[in-house]
């Protein structure tokens, strides 16, 4: 617990520190303090006759169980037309089952102290609950009920239907959030990825009752599932409890199934979308990158951290430091089961967008002249470990890190390797992801006012393609209305 303590407060007065030196003026951090060898907690695994993988995390320092199933299929398996549909399948598992309504779900959890979750996303879907450990067997007594015998009630799925439809309408409406969704399909065009996992304004509506029962007949199987347990608990009891809540559980045999990423031969564009009433402009460049499970991972987490992590990194630096021109521009690494994306991103005032995304571009070019190396790598990795540490410390955080080595089919011991692999990487391994991944033509997908920009940045993107915002179609992949 010293050494996850001593992470926590070396990212916090990283943090504050470059902040102070940049309100002064100094543009650069003081070297982080020598790394301590860390170990956690190993978990126990086994499985159960019906193929249930479990796993165990015995972690007693707090009275607190952790308990999250993974289903290993989210919405790539959604199908163009119904796009959402696994969203709305993981979302209905706590609205109703055959014995007890939502609002008897969410009392039920509350009297005990409790939460209890759902969802689907991307390569996975979930239910879980948090409670004191005493409450373990009425806990997993309503977690197996929502697992096994959801109801999804029509009106259930209307009432959904409509919360999703509402809050889309409103996201479509902010050029950051609009942008999200057109960069899924610059990326990964009629890939699994291409289409929004919560849906579009045109797939939602189209989902019957039948879909999602079909989409839990065929992937909510104990043979494509795990059952993670952390905190207090004994690896015994959390054989105990599996069988008791999850033994007799049987599924539907399905095909295995892979993804792959973006379809075809991936090309670079530039899209423009409309927005004559944004009062702001979303820059995003982006390209296809990694898959969770690729020996460049922890490279490209170092170089991820030093373009577009925190407040002292370059993107950052570059745009909002030294120029003013955002709030703040920031990058990411989205790794997933097929190759997934890099993006770097800032909204600025729509007159500064050309100038924005030409600064973008600048930058991944410029990884490959300016090595990260020095204080610059050291305090990039202890933003990282130091990140990683902190989320390690409640029992909910650390299932969750499982729960991602169960969706990629990576070894348990990979939650020991993080750390000690992240301070492993040198600036060459940094310089060398940079050449394969970054320094490539990347797509540009600017949303805003385009009349405030369209003329200065065709001098540098003349093949621009223009998308009036209501001409905008999320579920095609040249993303035009027919």
């Amino acid at each position: 617990m010293n050494s996850l303590k001593h992470y926590s407060f070396l990212l916090l007065c990283l943090a504050l520190t470059e902040r102070s030196l940049a309100v002064g003026g100094v543009n650069a951090t003081p070297s982080p303090a020598a790394a301590h060898e860390i170990s956690f907690t190993h978990p126990k695994e086994t499985k159960l006759d019906n193929g249930l993988r479990v796993i165990v995390a015995e972690r007693p320092s707090l009275p607190l169980l952790a308990t999250e199933l993974i289903i290993r299929v989210g919405s790539e398996k959604d199908p163009n037309d119904r796009a959402g549909t696994a969203s709305l399948t993981g979302s209905l598992l706590t609205k109703g089952t055959e014995k007890m309504t939502a609002p008897e779900i969410a009392n039920a959890i509350e009297s005990l102290g409790g939460t209890i979750f759902s969802s689907g996303v991307s390569d996975y879907s979930s239910a879980g609950v948090l409670v004191m450990s005493s409450k373990a067997e009425p806990a997993l007594t309503i977690l197996a009920d929502v697992v096994l015998h959801p109801a999804f009630k029509q009106e259930e799925i209307d009432r959904l239907r409509k919360q999703s439809l509402d809050g889309l309408r409103v996201a479509l409406q902010q050029p950051g959030s609009l942008a999200s969704y057109v960069l899924g399909r610059v990326v990964y065009d009629d890939g699994e990825y291409g289409h929004p996992s919560g849906g579009t304004p045109e797939t939602l509506p189209a989902i019957q009752r039948s879909d999602i029962a079909n989409f839990y007949q065929n992937y909510y199987r104990p043979d494509n599932a795990t059952l993670v347990f952390s905190g207090n608990i004994t690896f015994e009891q959390g054989k105990a409890y599996a069988e008791k809540f999850f033994g007799n559980w049987k599924g539907n045999q399905t095909a295995p199934h892979s993804v792959t990423g973006p379809a075809g031969t991936w090309k670079p564009t530039t899209v423009v979308v409309d927005m004559p009433e944004a009062g702001q402009a979303s820059v995003s460049v982006t390209k296809p990158a990694i898959k969770r499970d690729s020996p460049d991972y922890y490279a490209g987490l170092v170089a991820n951290a030093a373009l577009g992590t925190g407040f002292g990194s370059r993107l950052n630096r570059e745009i909002r430091i030294k120029r003013g021109l955002s709030y703040g521009a920031r990058s990411s690494l989205d790794t997933r089961r097929g190759a997934g994306a890099f993006t770097a991103s800032a909204q600025t005032k729509n007159e500064s967008a050309a100038e924005v995304a030409m600064l973008l571009q600048a930058e991944l070019k410029r990884f490959a002249t300016e090595p990260v190396q020095g204080d610059e790598l050291k305090s990039r990795q202890a933003l990282l470990t130091g990140s990683y540490a902190r989320s390690m410390e409640t029992d909910l955080g650390f299932a969750s890190h499982i729960a991602v080595l169960v969706v990629f089919s990576l070894p348990l011991d990979t939650l020991d390797k993080f750390i000690p692999s992240i301070n492993a990487i040198t600036p060459t391994e940094v310089s060398a992801f940079s050449d394969k991944y970054l320094v490539a033509p990347s797509s540009l997908v600017i949303v805003g006012k385009a009349s405030a920009f369209i003329e200065p940045l065709k001098k540098d993107f003349p093949d621009t393609r223009v998308i009036a915002q209501s001409d905008l179609d999320l579920n095609r992949a040249d993303l035009v209305k027919p």
